[in-house]
């Protein structure tokens, strides 16, 4: 079930789990890069940086990730400007 929206800009510093807006009974979360490549990493200690993390690309599928992993998930802009993510919020069953 569909439980919400949530746009963020990833700027020069960096995101955290205290910058969404995770509505209560969320069980996983779907993101998509809107307008430039964003880097993320999701081990809860290590910030990404412009050039170190995983990508969402602005080219690609949005990505499925649970909500444990939201929770942990920290994001940065790529190399250039900054970018949008574009975040649905679920609850029940995992897709």
């Amino acid at each position: 079930m569909f439980l919400g929206f949530q746009q963020v800009v990833a700027g020069a510093s960096v995101k955290t789990v205290t910058d969404l807006n995770i509505p209560a009974n969320d069980t996983h979360a779907e993101v998509q890069a809107d307008t430039q490549t964003v880097r993320y990493n999701m081990n809860n200690a290590t910030d990404p940086t412009q050039t170190v993390g995983m990508q969402f690309l602005v080219t690609s599928e949005p990505k499925s990730f649970l909500i444990e992993d939201i929770r942990r998930i920290r994001f940065i802009r790529g190399a250039g400007s900054d970018g949008n993510l574009n975040i649905h919020y679920f609850g029940g069953r995992n897709i």
